[in-house]
Parts: C-alpha cells; sequence; structure tokens
C-alpha cells in the first residue's frame, strides 16, 4: 500500500513508487491561477453503482470523502430505470442520491441511454447506446428525473460521448444531438428552471468518417444552434500516455485541445460558460494503452495544475474511484485511484493534497 508520509504546499512526497511530485506548477510554467472553490473535483463512477447494497454504497460514498472531492457523477440509467414504458425503478439511484448528499457531497446527474422500446427502429445493430427515436421521449424521462430529484440534483450532464459511434449509435451527429439537448434542457427547465446543464461529455476522438473529434463536433453544435441550451461544455479530456499540458502531442492530446474549444466557445459569445471535464484519468496496468501507477498520478496532478492555470475549466471528475477487476491487461478495468483490493494508487494521494491547496501542487 502506498503511503503519503509527507504533505506541504511546497511539495509532496510519495513513496511505494518511488516518486517525487513537486509543487512547481503546470509543465508550460504558468503561474496557477487564483484560488479555486473548494468544490472543483469530483469522482465520475461509471456504470453500475446504482445496484450496489447500501454497505457497498455507504463506503464509495467514504472513499470519495475520503479523497476531498465535493462532487459525485453516475449514471441515471432511461435504460434500466423505464426498460419498460410506463413503469420506473428508481430505487437504485434513489439510494444513491441520498447517501451522497446526506454526506455532503453534490451531485452531477448523468442522464443517458435508450431503452429498447424507444429506440430508433431502423438501427440494424441496436443497443442501449442506440440515440432515440424521438427525442421527446427522453426529455420526458429527462424531466421527470429532475423533477423527482428537484430538492438534492441541480445538475444534469446530457448524454455520454455523443461524438463517438459506441455510445452514438448508429452513428454521431451535432444536428441530431442538438435536438436531443435542446428537448431535454427545455423539460429539465420546466421543473427545475435554475439547473446546471452540461453538454454530454465529448470523447477524445478524431474526424475518422465515424467517430467526430470534440473540437468538430462543438463547432458543429454551436452551429445547429444549441449554443443556448447549455450552460458548460461537458468534456472528457483524457491524454495518457501524455501529460495534459505536452504541447509537443497537441496534434491529438484532448486536454491540450480544450485550448481550441474555449476558443470557439468565445467566438460564439459564451465568454462566461466554463468547461468541466467530467471524466480524466488514465489506466494503470500492463495493457498496450497503460500508464504506471507513478504516470498516473503525474497525469493526474499536471491536468489538476494546468485546469487551474487555465481558468477555464472549472471541475474535474477523476475517472474512476475503484479498479474494476484484476485482469492488468484489460484497459478498462485499471482507471482507479485505488486498486481492487481498495489500496490508494499514488493518484489518490494527488487529489488529496489537491483538494487542500489553493493552488498548483
Amino acid at each position: 500500500m502506498t503511503k503519503l508520509i509527507r504533505l506541504s504546499a511546497a511539495a509532496i512526497v510519495l513513496v511505494g513508487m518511488g516518486i517525487v511530485v513537486h509543487s512547481s506548477g503546470p509543465a508550460l510554467g504558468q503561474p496557477c491561477a487564483t484560488a479555486p472553490p473548494t468544490d472543483n473535483t469530483g469522482i465520475a463512477l461509471g456504470s453500475g453503482y446504482t445496484s450496489l447494497d447500501q454497505s457497498e454504497m455507504q463506503q464509495v460514498v467514504e472513499d470519495i470523502r475520503s479523497s476531498g472531492a465535493h462532487w459525485i457523477r453516475f449514471d441515471f440509467d432511461w435504460s434500466y430505470i423505464e426498460s419498460t414504458q410506463g413503469t420506473f425503478d428508481w430505487s437504485g439511484t434513489d439510494r444513491l442520491v441520498d447517501t451522497a448528499t446526506d454526506s455532503g457531497l453534490e451531485v452531477l446527474g448523468l442522464i443517458t441511454y435508450t431503452p429498447e422500446w424507444a429506440r430508433d427502429p431502423s438501427v440494424a445493430e441496436s443497443d442501449s447506446h442506440t440515440r432515440p427515436a424521438d427525442p421527446n421521449t427522453f426529455a420526458t424521462f429527462a424531466g421527470l428525473a429532475a423533477e423527482r430529484y428537484a430538492d438534492s440534483v441541480s445538475s444534469w450532464e446530457i448524454w455520454n460521448e455523443p461524438n463517438l459511434r459506441a455510445f452514438y449509435n448508429p452513428v454521431p451527429d451535432a444536428t441530431s444531438y442538438a435536438e436531443l439537448l435542446t428537448a431535454a434542457s427545455t423539460s429539465i427547465r420546466e421543473s427545475q428552471p435554475n439547473a446546471t446543464i452540461v453538454s454530454g461529455g465529448l470523447s477524445p476522438a478524431t474526424d475518422n468518417g465515424t467517430d467526430i473529434s470534440p473540437t468538430t463536433f462543438l463547432t458543429d453544435l454551436y452551429e445547429a444552434g444549441a449554443g443556448p441550451q447549455f450552460d458548460v461544455v461537458g468534456m472528457h479530456p483524457y491524454s495518457f500516455p501524455a501529460l495534459p499540458s505536452d504541447s509537443l502531442t497537441q496534434s491529438w492530446n484532448s486536454f491540450y485541445r480544450m485550448r481550441l474549444m474555449r476558443d470557439t466557445m468565445i467566438e460564439n459569445g459564451d465568454t462566461t460558460k466554463s468547461i468541466w471535464a467530467t471524466e480524466f484519468g488514465s489506466p494503470t496496468g500492463d495493457g498496450p494503452d497503460a500508464v504506471t501507477e507513478a504516470v498516473q498520478a503525474e497525469i493526474l496532478q499536471d491536468g489538476l495544475n494546468e485546469a487551474r492555470a487555465l481558468g477555464f475549466i472549472a471541475k474535474i471528475f477523476v475517472y474512476s474511484l475503484q479498479d474494476r477487476g484484476s485482469d492488468t491487461s484489460d484497459r478498462e478495468q485499471n482507471f482507479g485511484l485505488l486498486d481492487v483490493n481498495s489500496d490508494p494508487k499514488p493518484a489518490m494521494d494527488v487529489l488529496v493534497a489537491a483538494n487542500k491547496t489553493g493552488g498548483c501542487i
């Protein structure tokens, strides 16, 4: 188990992996901005957490609180909650919302995915990631969620990674997503006029004829007239194996390229809106895309410092809390701040340190 043996404003010394993380600021030498709000970090849980038993759910929330993070992001999965049209099972989200908010966490609700009965019937290979045939049916569900949790959840992210075919089947399309976003935000604001609407977090991608790069997708979203429908731009700025601040990788480094997204926002008059990194992290293990635990910590430290230096990235949700399995060759199982045995990796110590200081770490 890696332990944090010294913490100060000057440096964090981490043992176990033999690394030293200095408080020298972002790699580009930028000074950190003025002290950020104390609630600018969170944990993105991913799917499945609403099905935990109460003791497991409580432990998850306690682990998040121990990290110093103030936010939790999890799925309000339409495909599960209303798997049969007109029949709703809110029990899992009820328990997780109550457990999180009772502990003082704020919730970013991710409204996403389509039950079979609501999918576009023309899609040959349909799954829950298939877009709904009618965006208004999705909007009705979003409105019900906003009404049900009006006293406990006021920030809502609309869909997950809509710029990828894998998450917006049969093909990502900013115009289609703009219709979905518009319908959902309108419905949510009927019961929560002051809700914070986050556009669906965009995944690193290239314009390859199937997926759409985040910079292109955001430009197309504005051209589709969706600017007034969101308060925050959602982004998943994974940069591994590079550091977020590495300008030599700016041709593909999605964290670095958020500068271009900010330019697009300014060009469209959204100078006061921010970007929330609703997922950010890196996988450890021995898979082809994996990094060492030391590098995972370094990437997180650099990303937090970059966000504080750039100023327009208001929140970072670290993906994820705990490794989902013991197969170290499977990237998707190894994004955790905690390993499969619940022991912290060095990245957890970085997050704890970041939440104790208002400047760079």
